[in-house]
């Protein structure tokens, strides 16, 4: 039988983080949630795509030129993609039946896309379908690229030049990877974590960089979740809040989240804090009343742009009316001071602690 050669998209989405992921947690559990993920990611892609096979930890798609699909189409697959990706893997991570180091370690998993436009042909090998052509090859060597490196980034999609002529894509950020036998690659880029959290937060309560008088930032070498874990947990939070006495914490039905509310006993003044948004491991914020006035805290955590680790970021916004401004004029420097030695205190206790310890 005569081989039919094919043109279309060729379309890779992978599950980034997933060796280093594996190293330690509960293997059963690990394969039911990439089982979960895997599955998940193919229903959202396929249609408008066609599920060619699944690799591993990645979903292989094309998209023929008989069954076109447009550049506005594909962009907005892998946008719906990503955001379902992005929500799944956080309801895996808040689930309150299980409290495993694969379930809670999941938010360190990130999804990338790789596609390409070109040439195939489908072979039967052994019973099974597969993608065969030196475009096939090159959409699998974009996997292994620099973005990480160069822009910071692990959620992404990565669209190559001959993908963005033939569906009409303009725009994108410019990379370039050299593949090895083809040469320089000319790709554009699509941050798509960014995308997760600009959707996110236009319905969530955030404190912005802009709207806070306060604003303290570190980078520590611990992940999100442990870094989350050492923020909210009251067992933690007494070993580094500066003068703390007690911590007492009163959840909703639901626990630990939105209503909460933390009474913090320094001596004789108790701060009182209620939580108005909770989206672990990236950020949580609350309210907060103590002796300068009411405030507004957001706590945010992000993976730091190179390398491994985290970003911690503590955003106060005052919310106490002219009064408190006024009276800011004298306090402000106090309670900068009083802000960093517990920030300090903080980062301090999360690079004491092994990853065991939290």
């Amino acid at each position: 039988m005569a081989e039919i050669v094919r043109r279309g998209c060729l379309l890779l989405a992978d599950i980034s983080g997933y060796s280093a992921y594996v190293g330690g947690v509960e293997l059963e559990h690990v394969h039911d949630i990439l089982a979960d993920l895997l599955s998940m990611l193919a229903r959202e892609l396929c249609p408008p795509l066609e599920l060619a096979k699944l690799e591993g930890d990645a979903v292989f798609c094309t998209a023929p030129d008989s069954e076109s699909i447009d550049g506005r189409a594909l962009l907005g697959t892998l946008e719906s993609t990503y955001l379902a990706f992005a929500r799944r893997r956080r309801t895996v991570a808040l689930s309150s039946s299980c409290r495993c180091d694969a379930c809670r370690r999941t938010p360190e998993l990130d999804l990338k896309f790789c596609v390409h436009h070109g040439s195939f042909v489908e072979h039967e090998v052994a019973g099974r379908r597969e993608l065969m052509g030196p475009d096939v090859v090159l959409v699998h060597r974009l996997l292994k690229n620099t973005v990480a490196e160069i822009h910071g980034l692990r959620g992404y999609a990565l669209l190559s030049a001959a993908c963005m002529d033939a569906l009409g894509i303009s725009g994108l950020e410019a990379h370039a990877e050299r593949v090895e036998d083809v040469g320089e690659v000319q790709c554009g880029l699509i941050d798509m974590r960014s995308r997760w959290e600009e959707h996110e937060s236009s319905a969530r309560s955030v404190v912005s960089r802009e709207d806070a008088r306060f604003v303290l930032e570190a980078d520590v070498s611990a992940s999100q979740q442990e870094v989350w874990d050492a923020m909210t947990d009251p067992a933690h939070a007494m070993r580094w809040r500066v003068g703390a006495d007690e911590i007492d914490e009163r959840n909703p039905p639901a626990g630990r989240g939105v209503g909460t509310v933390t009474h913090c006993v320094h001596g004789r003044t108790t701060i009182d804090q209620e939580i108005l948004d909770w989206l672990p491991p990236h950020h949580y914020t609350f309210r907060e009343r103590n002796p300068a006035g009411e405030c507004a805290w957001t706590v945010s955590l992000a993976p730091v742009k190179r390398g491994s680790g985290t970003h911690i970021e503590w955003r106060i916004e005052l919310r106490g009316g002219r009064l408190q401004a006024a009276a800011m004029r004298v306090m402000a420097p106090r309670m900068r001071r009083v802000l960093r030695q517990n920030f300090d205190a903080l980062l301090a206790h999360v690079r004491a602690l092994g990853p065991a310890h939290l």
